[in-house]
């Protein structure tokens, strides 16, 4: 899991994501707060739709976004439309906030001795 600060020309799309596996888990607007992400499950960073409000009526907002890999490896760019009769399309990207948290790894002591292992493990 890591957390993405997301900007775009819509004020509606900037704010946070959080993507898990490739795949976007929450979006949140500064302005609308918590979006609805469609598909619910399994939508590629690579194209996914968020929804604001109950998905009627003129309180609510949909945006398809469509977008690539930075080759820096920091986030994703690409663009957004808001799915409107006149439909507007703008920038969008996400820039990684917070990285998957590490676990540690007991490779180093594997092979070790007990007395060794310890001792690594104290090193480090």
């Amino acid at each position: 899991m890591a957390t993405y600060n997301t900007t775009s020309g819509f004020p509606d799309l900037v704010g946070s994501m959080v993507i898990t596996d490739g795949d976007v888990e929450s979006y949140t607007s500064n302005n609308l707060g918590a979006g609805t992400i469609v598909p619910p499950t399994n939508a590629p960073v690579t194209r996914f739709s968020v929804r604001f409000g109950s998905g009627t009526g003129p309180g609510s907002r949909a945006y398809n976004i469509s977008s690539s890999a930075n080759p820096s490896g920091n986030g994703y760019s690409g663009t957004a439309n808001n799915n409107s009769p006149v439909a507007a399309q703008e920038d969008w990207s996400a820039t990684a906030s917070t990285a998957a948290p590490m676990e540690e790894s007991t490779a180093d002591y594997d092979d070790a001795s007990a007395v060794d292992a310890a001792a690594k493990k104290a090193a480090i």
